[in-house]
């Protein structure tokens, strides 16, 4: 049997649409949950505990340090090896030959943080530890 001519009255079947889930809510809700997290978080830090207390460097018993000491004058930025002005590249060529393979380096607290890095990264690329060395004063003595 053929099947039926086409009538142009053939009822069109369409699913309902289902409604979007809206996620707006449960986003600001997670959103002010980590605000609140971080808040409270964050907030228990005391003061005290966030203070950097810089170590004072000056009139030291060098005698008493451990050595090989090279001591960065203040001011003039120098390099002391035990008691010896040295420069730089002679300091790395001592390193690099194998005669100094840690090396105890003593800085004033108001020398220049990038000249510092950039020593200790010199002494370090030639081949030597370095071992910063630090004394802490009490702080009724601390000017």
């Amino acid at each position: 049997m053929p099947p039926p001519a086409p009538t142009g009255l053939q009822p069109v079947l369409t699913r309902p649409e289902r409604p979007k889930p809206d996620f707006s809510l449960s986003t600001v809700n997670i959103v002010l949950l980590l605000v609140l997290f971080f808040l409270i978080v964050g907030a228990p830090a005391d003061q005290a505990e966030r203070q950097i207390d810089l170590p004072i460097t000056r009139d030291l018993p060098l005698e008493n340090l451990p050595r090989p000491l090279l001591l960065v004058e203040q001011g003039t930025g120098a390099l002391v090896l035990d008691g010896i002005e040295v420069s730089p590249p002679a300091l790395e060529a001592a390193i690099a030959g194998g005669g100094l393979e840690r090396v105890h380096l003593l800085v004033s607290r108001d020398h220049p943080a990038h000249l510092l890095l950039g020593l200790t990264s010199a002494l370090t690329d030639a081949g030597a530890e370095v071992v910063l060395v630090t004394f802490r004063q009490p702080r009724e003595a601390a000017p």
